[in-house]
């Protein structure tokens, strides 16, 4: 009988694999063809303040918007977001967005994410999807976003680095001046990207692509205080990842719904709160049910290095 479950279980994670493969041909293409080396990476070399306390706060962590996006059963319940959002009984130091903001990177659809990142009335930080880079993605997000598609900042002690994996890969120049800047880092660190990092076999089609990389990625969190790697891409569901007990990974359901077989997906946005005291992260997840209410629920509390 194990055997039998066993092989159950690897039937339907390929008829996944191939059903995500017909479902999504553009993005099959984007991440399984265009891993490269050559990839534009940041220098992480903005300034932080290694003398800065840490103190309490929480901030916004939202997915995968994909403004433009046509297919059937796709919808948005931004009036509800903006009306939580209004009634938030606690300050947010910031927003993020986790990549995916745009369908097609055309130019209409950044005009759009950008006015919706302003919108939020808190400082606002993203990093490129695969879906923000095609064509001139990356020069519209300079335009539109931010000037940079990787970088770092930090905030009451904690340094967050956002990546480029808009091609399912940071590429070699990113990933070397990212280890360099972590191993240089005193602070406490999150590392934000579109792409997860976990690639097992219920992710592997989601993940960064190269094993090397990622082997790399894991050694640089867990011997430089990277208590978490935050990505979407997924859409399904959220997943959480436990490479020892205070290097994590979280990985965000998308901002928009749909409704259909194989992609049946609630508007879901988070909240992160810092605890200065236990040196933790508590994650509340917020969704727009089917019924129009908001529902509230407490993922987990992490503990950081």
């Amino acid at each position: 009988m194990p055997h039998t479950n066993q092989g159950t279980r690897k039937l339907f994670q390929l008829c996944l694999l191939l059903a995500s493969l017909l479902l999504f041909p553009s993005c099959s293409e984007n991440l399984l063809s265009r891993i490269e080396f050559n990839h534009p990476g940041g220098s992480f070399n903005q300034a932080i303040d290694p003398t800065e306390a840490r103190t309490s706060f929480s901030f916004l962590v939202l997915s995968d918007l994909h403004y433009g996006r046509t297919e059937d059963g796709v919808y948005y319940e931004f009036d509800a977001f903006d009306a939580w959002l209004d009634d938030y009984p606690d300050p947010l130091a910031f927003a993020l967005h986790l990549g995916d903001g745009t369908a097609y990177s055309l130019e209409s659809e950044y005009r759009d994410y950008g006015s919706f990142m302003q919108g939020l009335g808190l400082d606002a930080h993203a990093v490129p999807g695969n879906h923000d880079v095609r064509g001139d993605g990356r020069k519209l997000f300079a335009q539109y976003i931010h000037p940079l598609t990787a970088r770092r900042f930090s905030y009451n002690g904690i340094s967050f680095y956002l990546l480029d994996t808009g091609n399912a890969s940071l590429g070699k120049v990113q990933l070397d001046n990212l280890m360099d800047a972590a191993a240089s880092d005193p602070n406490p660190k999150i590392f934000c990207g579109h792409i997860p990092l976990y690639g097992g076999a219920d992710m592997f089609y989601f993940s960064l692509k190269d094993p090397h990389e990622r082997a790399l990625l894991v050694d640089t969190m867990v011997k430089n205080k990277v208590g978490l790697y935050l990505g979407g891409h997924l859409h399904l569901t959220h997943k959480m990842y436990h490479y020892t007990d205070t290097t994590h990974e979280f990985v965000s359901e998308s901002f928009h719904g749909r409704t259909g077989l194989f992609e049946n997906t609630l508007p879901v946005w988070y909240v992160f709160s810092y605890d200065a005291v236990s040196n933790s992260i508590t994650i509340k997840r917020y969704a727009v049910e089917r019924n129009d209410t908001i529902s509230e629920s407490t993922l987990s509390t992490l503990l950081l290095p």
